[in-house]
């Protein structure tokens, strides 16, 4: 009996654990390839000591006299290896944390400094954002952070331990909560409001020690579409706002063209088709200049959501025109890995988002 039990648990853990390695390295597979990338996108490092267990499930079956165990160990063993790869495709050269890698599995509490409404909607219901500040005097260069969530849904402290992180580095965040449907369209009404927090920086900058003119707009998913296109409407007059000195954006949508067709009418008020002009206004492919600011670009290469061959193109677009910045590529990770604040793939980019955004607002008064 206990060795049919142990068997059969290790023969189960088995074909998990290579659901996940086979996913990682083929994430265009059906099923097992977003299976595989999203594991490793956010918790490689669990995945590579499920692959270590397994292998010890294995060499148990086999002890217990059980001769398939031996194959159960050797296929372990070969996931183990392919899945430890990943773990150091993501972390390069960067040092990692690897008991935050195994820990730190969440965003942890960043508790901002301020809650503060800045606007309302059309229904009149309150607009808050929340403000992180720096130690020291200022005055400080501002991010302003725009949440994910598909333009549908999403909170304003989904990347607190993020805004923090920047915080301790000298960097204001601000993180915006715009509005949701219903009702629709929010698409223009959403870059009003994240125009409308960067305005709010600059109008209480005195008060909290921020410097109006070194403001960057930053997001993830749906947030970093529309930090790129509330600053292409910043910089063509459409939206009252500073403008931004560069941007930030976690695997952006670029083409609301190729979203799901429910998302497009919660954003664009019908489908792309049907409303060009809507369309162009919050697709970031269409809204390519050179005056743009220094852009980096976050991805994970094997993103589900956001299409990786989409981003490169927007990417060589921005480049061509002359806009400074780069684009950051996490291998074996899917949409959403930065969300484990101890994941590699969350350790590595944030170092090079800071190392950015020195490079173009600094962290010191001037």
């Amino acid at each position: 009996m206990l060795v049919w039990l142990v068997r059969t648990v290790g023969i189960v853990w088995l074909l998990l654990v290579l659901v996940v390695a086979v996913g990682s390295y083929a994430p265009r597979l059906p099923v097992i390839g977003f299976l595989g990338s999203f594991v490793t996108g956010q918790y490689p490092v669990h995945a590579a000591l499920a692959a270590a267990l397994g292998i010890g499930l294995g060499a148990a079956t086999w002890a217990l006299g059980g001769r398939d165990g031996v194959v159960v160990a050797a296929v372990a063993l070969v996931a183990a290896l392919a899945l430890t790869a990943v773990v150091r495709a993501q972390a390069g050269d960067e040092e990692i944390d690897w008991w935050a890698a195994l820990t730190v599995v969440g965003q942890p509490d960043g508790h901002p400094d301020r809650t503060e409404q800045y606007a309302v909607d059309e229904l009149g219901r309150p607009l808050d954002l929340d403000l992180y500040r720096p130690a020291g005097p200022g005055p400080h260069p501002v991010v302003v952070w725009v949440h994910g969530g598909s333009w549908v849904r999403g909170e304003r402290d989904d990347r607190t331990a993020l805004n923090r992180w920047l915080a301790d580095r000298g960097y204001a965040v601000v993180s915006v909560e715009y509005r949701l449907p219903p009702p629709g369209p929010v698409g223009e009404g959403q870059r009003h409001d994240v125009a409308a927090a960067a305005a709010w920086a600059a109008t209480h900058a005195a008060e909290e020690h921020l410097d109006p003119d070194r403001i960057v707009l930053a997001g993830q998913s749906a947030g970093a579409t529309l930090a790129l296109s509330t600053t292409a409407g910043i910089l063509a007059g459409e939206l009252s706002a500073p403008r931004p000195r560069a941007v930030v954006a976690y695997y952006p949508a670029t083409d609301l063209r190729i979203v799901d067709r429910s998302l497009q009418d919660a954003v664009l008020g019908g489908r792309a088709t049907e409303r060009p002009a809507e369309t162009a206004a919050a697709s970031p492919v269409d809204l390519v200049r050179p005056d743009l600011p220094p852009t980096l670009l976050v991805l994970g290469s094997a993103d589900h959501f956001v299409y990786p061959d989409r981003v490169h193109a927007y990417d060589g677009a921005l480049r061509a025109a002359g806009v400074p910045g780069r684009l950051v590529e996490v291998p074996h990770a899917d949409h959403v890995f930065d969300f484990p604040f101890g994941s590699p793939g969350a350790q590595v980019t944030r170092p090079q988002v800071a190392a950015f955004l020195a490079d173009h607002v600094g962290v010191t008064a001037r």
